[in-house]
């Protein structure tokens, strides 16, 4: 079974549930480690929603990424009580399988679609629909588990250049903004890099779990405050692994 890490939980079943949802999926993935950010949110009519995000450590597509995230979610509507459900996929090649279309290429993917069906079946109605973007909370909930996922890889040596990489790209859509205390990124991590801190799971919770040793030797900056030291100009990969070797512990 694959491995996952929950990174963030939101809202709380109403009692007694609800007759009708709607779930909404999505997913990143990252194809030459096969980590994956993976997550759903889900909607009544009572106006509750829940989101769910997680790391996926052995996604084998993007597609069979979404159809694992779509399992999760479809266990929380059952959950909720849902009878009627409409279901947003991002990909229409989701969609598709969930319908029952062969795939040749995904057997992977396809296998899974095919466990699912009976589950949607178990509704008594589904509604499968493709093509949306995916709720802002939602795809930043994702974007952290991915991230998350990719800080656990690297602790092996050998992925500390790809993440890093990784990072950088990620880190160009970070928005910084001036605050009393340094920065804000995305309107929600406060940053600075002197001394190098940031409120995100990602630098926080990932690495305040690893013994003393292993934060020196192995902890990466997250892509907030990569922005923020590519914004003074520092874009050397390896310059900014040793930026946060030597952050406060």
């Amino acid at each position: 079974m694959s491995r996952r890490q929950s990174v963030l939980v939101g809202g709380a079943p109403p009692p007694g549930g609800d007759a009708s949802g709607r779930l909404e999926v999505a997913a990143l993935l990252e194809e030459r480690t096969h980590v994956s950010g993976i997550g759903w949110r889900l909607s009544t009519p009572d106006g509750t929603d829940t989101i769910r995000a997680e790391t996926l450590r052995y996604g084998r597509s993007r597609v069979h990424s979404q159809l694992v995230a779509v399992r999760d979610g479809l266990e929380e509507a059952r959950r909720r009580g849902c009878q009627r459900l409409v279901v947003y996929v991002p990909d229409p090649l989701v969609a598709s399988l969930l319908r029952g279309a062969p795939h040749a290429r995904l057997r992977r993917a396809e296998a899974e679609a095919a466990w699912l069906r009976p589950r949607l079946a178990g509704f008594a109605s589904v509604t499968i629909d493709s093509g949306h973007p995916p709720h802002p909370e939602l795809w930043h909930a994702v974007g952290e588990a991915l991230d998350a996922g990719l800080h656990a890889v690297a602790e092996r040596e050998e992925h500390r250049v790809l993440v890093m990489e990784r990072t950088i790209e990620r880190a160009k859509g970070v928005v910084l903004e001036r605050a009393p205390t340094g920065w804000v990124a995305n309107g929600r991590y406060c940053v600075r890099l002197d001394p190098m801190h940031c409120d995100c799971p990602a630098w926080t919770a990932r690495w305040g779990r690893a013994p003393l040793a292993g934060r020196r030797a192995l902890r990466l900056p997250c892509k907030h405050l990569v922005a923020l030291a590519m914004r003074e100009g520092l874009w050397v990969p390896a310059d900014l692994a040793e930026l946060a070797r030597r952050a406060p512990l």
